[in-house]
């Protein structure tokens, strides 16, 4: 019941954060922002705490693998945003969904490399940034503040997406387990909520600058991957954070060089 509290309060938190962001500075901050390993690192440490670091070792590569299903995920949602109709928000989460189950259907079937995957993932995480990066962004426009119903449904979908994805270890083999956990648990509540509240052009900004974030990721899950076994949770936990900021600052620096951030 402990662990089940903490998920649910991390996750939450997590996600009302970035909302807050959102509504702050922007859907682009708040979108690059999410697509750091902010969803990866509960669900590892989690996994840590409740099956060992020897296990997490196995599924963070798997993570990096899940990020190929995780780009389209947010490939999936910037495309059914053109869309603009009855229903657009069930259309936009439906066709996310397809593009990111056709993807870890496919991406199953292909054994993980110590150094290929990794490298692989970032560059089209990499180019993906670059892309979207020329496209046109889109900043909120004041809403109303959410009613208390609002702020229920939210929180109970935060907690039925974390809770669905952290217990999978125990009904899928370590390779599927590991690829749902790179799932964007954090980014979707913050994406219906800011596309609910907003149109889906500030949707369409958040799901933009994530690839920038999802980049960090992989150094994130790579150092999980080694400093686990050797460090333990808490401190390869702090050394895996550690190195996806250092990524983080070093690609916002190189992203303004070029004027691409």
């Amino acid at each position: 019941m402990i662990i089940f509290l903490l998920k649910s309060f991390s996750v939450v938190l997590l996600v009302f954060g970035l909302n807050y962001i959102a509504q702050k500075f922007g859907p682009k901050i708040s979108g690059i922002i999410s697509g750091l390993p902010t969803g990866s690192f509960i669900t590892l440490l989690f996994f840590a705490i409740e099956f060992g670091t020897s296990y997490v070792k196995d599924t963070a590569l798997y993570n990096i693998h899940g990020l190929f299903a995780a780009l389209g995920f947010s490939i999936g949602y910037y495309i059914s945003t053109f869309y603009k109709g009855r229903f657009e928000i069930i259309f936009c989460i439906f066709l996310s969904f397809i593009f990111y189950l056709i993807l870890v259907f496919i991406i199953s079937y292909i054994p993980v490399h110590i150094i290929f995957t990794p490298i692989c993932v970032y560059i089209l995480l990499l180019i993906c940034a670059i892309y979207y990066a020329k496209k046109e962004q889109y900043c909120i426009v004041e809403q109303d503040k959410a009613t208390f119903l609002d702020l229920i449904l939210r929180t109970i979908l935060t907690i039925f997406i974390f809770v669905f994805i952290s217990i999978l270890p125990n009904y899928l083999p370590v390779n599927l387990a590991g690829v749902f956990s790179s799932f964007p648990t954090v980014l979707l509540p913050v994406l219906i909520i800011v596309h609910f509240n907003h149109s889906n052009l500030q949707a369409r900004t958040l799901v933009q600058n994530t690839p920038f974030g999802l980049t960090c990721v992989v150094v994130y899950s790579f150092l999980v991957y080694i400093t686990y076994p050797l460090y333990g949770v808490f401190i390869g936990t702090l050394l895996s954070w550690i190195g996806s900021i250092l990524m983080m600052l070093i690609q916002i620096r190189v992203f303004r060089y070029f004027k691409l951030l």
